[in-house]
């Protein structure tokens, strides 16, 4: 076996992590009026990737060598949960920050190799700067959630997706090479929306706390920069199964919080149906804020080119419904073993390691008008949450779009390019209550960013019945505000 654990004593590290951060946080924060605030950083360490010269790896990680790591991770999450057990029954200990709680920060640290590790089998992330991330099963954090019975606030920054691959010119990169797998993407999906709706079965006889009332869920990586084709065939994440597990599953966990900030793949389904009762409605929630990726979780897009472009719309699956490409069990999961043919594409990696030079260029971000059957659902269901939510004081949902088109794409538009190229601006609508300096109630605004396009008659109808309408400018800028936790603190999201 090729790691190297170098935290043996992890249970000792443990506890030496929070007894540090308990004497680190004994004094006044001057920030928060003299209380004192509990902050534990915990990361989890990853055994070291060996490749000896006597006993070299395989290309290919094993399912061995996958359990191992998993087996590691899971033993320094139990023991850091252990010692906080241990630390809270203390009452001593914890008798300052009884009133104000913990803060618990969990970070898996990046996978480390020898420094003459050299296969690109052994990467994680398919894109320049994630290498060395071990994507995890979006069913940790929601053990990890299960095991506090108090918790009020979840963070996650990102939930290990990149939806779109990284557009190597590279085939050996682009088909061969460790990149976001859409297996095991399909099946973390399914696994986490399943498990919030069947929830003591699939987390081990327990629930998410009732106490849980604020979550910020980022669960796709967000580039600043574009670095998408658009045109590409995306996979069909929600077949077999004939909802999305996800976005079903994001809904009965929002059933319960009072703030949301989320940006997730999502379908319309994220939403509760109208006629679902009145418990089944995100009845407590008081601010919201969705992203929503341009891509579906079936493979379409919400939005095609200002032509109407729309590369792969037509895709018919097997069971004659049109969307992605269903996963297959051989092609979409990385392999175990490695094979003859992988020594032919080493040897063309390194031949061509950019690729052909007749490829076009492969940054292909069209996609910015609204496909009207696609994105009305959305919007319609959006409106008619928003109108069961009495407590709600702002909601707001958005995608970004960009205009980055190929060489090839931006030849054909010419003088006719509608937008600057690499401009993005946000597009999207937002509900605002209304209240006057004194706290009064106004009158509610709904405010749209849009351009020219407008829904159709009944869709509108449902948004007027919120509140007047305002329809505001595009703001362009040149490349992607970076988001970041203060946006949802000054959002007051929490």
């Amino acid at each position: 076996m090729g790691f190297l654990d170098r935290d043996k004593d992890y249970q000792s590290q443990a506890q030496a992590t929070i007894q540090a951060e308990i004497q680190s946080s004994s004094l006044p924060n001057p920030m928060a009026n003299g209380q004192h605030n509990l902050k534990v950083r915990y990361t989890v360490s990853l055994p070291h990737l060996t490749n000896p010269q006597e006993s070299r790896l395989t290309c290919h990680e094993t399912a061995e060598e996958t359990t191992y790591v998993s087996t590691h991770i899971s033993s320094r999450i139990h023991s850091l949960f252990s010692q906080l057990k241990l630390t809270a029954a203390n009452s001593s200990t914890l008798g300052a920050h009884g009133n104000e709680g913990l803060a618990l920060s969990i970070e898996v640290a990046t996978q480390t190799f020898d420094s003459y590790l050299d296969c690109d089998h052994r990467s994680y992330g398919g894109v320049c700067g994630l290498y060395d991330v071990r994507p995890l099963s979006l069913l940790v954090p929601l053990q990890c959630i299960a095991a506090l019975p108090k918790l009020t606030t979840l963070v996650l920054p990102w939930g290990w997706e990149l939806p779109m691959t990284y557009p190597s010119p590279s085939t050996p990169v682009r088909e061969h090479y460790t990149r976001p797998w859409e297996g095991p993407l399909r099946d973390t999906r399914h696994e986490f929306g399943n498990a919030i709706c069947e929830q003591e079965k699939l987390l081990s006889g327990r629930r998410i706390p009732a106490s849980l009332k604020n979550a910020m869920l980022h669960f796709w990586k967000k580039q600043q920069i574009p670095l998408e084709d658009q045109s590409v065939a995306r996979p069909d994440l929600i077949h077999p199964a004939e909802r999305d597990p996800f976005s079903v599953g994001l809904c009965r966990l929002a059933m319960q919080l009072e703030r949301l900030d989320l940006c997730a793949m999502v379908t319309e389904e994220l939403f509760p149906a109208t006629r679902e009762a009145e418990n089944q409605q995100w009845s407590s929630m008081q601010r919201l804020r969705i992203e929503f990726h341009p891509l579906r979780s079936d493979g379409m897009w919400y939005f095609v080119g200002p032509r109407g472009e729309d590369p792969l719309h037509s895709e018919i699956s097997e069971d004659d419904r049109e969307g992605g490409f269903h996963i297959s069990e051989t092609k979409d999961y990385p392999r175990e073993r490695d094979i003859p043919a992988d020594q032919e594409i080493d040897e063309e990696f390194d031949e061509y390691p950019n690729g052909d030079s007749e490829l076009d260029e492969l940054t292909d971000m069209f996609r910015t008008e609204p496909h009207r059957e696609r994105i009305e659902p959305l919007l319609e269901r959006f409106a008619a949450a928003v109108a069961c939510m009495p407590r709600l004081k702002d909601a707001e949902m958005f995608a970004y779009v960009w205009w980055a088109p190929s060489e090839s794409r931006g030849e054909e538009y010419a003088c006719d390019a509608p937008y600057e190229q690499d401009s993005v601006h946000k597009w999207g609508v937002r509900y605002l209550a209304g209240r006057d300096s004194d706290g009064e109630a106004t009158t509610p605004v709904v405010q749209w960013e849009i351009g020219d396009w407008r829904p159709s008659t009944g869709v509108m109808e449902l948004f007027e019945k919120l509140g007047s309408q305002e329809f505001l400018a595009f703001e362009f800028t040149e490349g992607r505000p970076w988001p970041t936790t203060d946006d949802a603190m000054r959002a007051r999201l929490f």
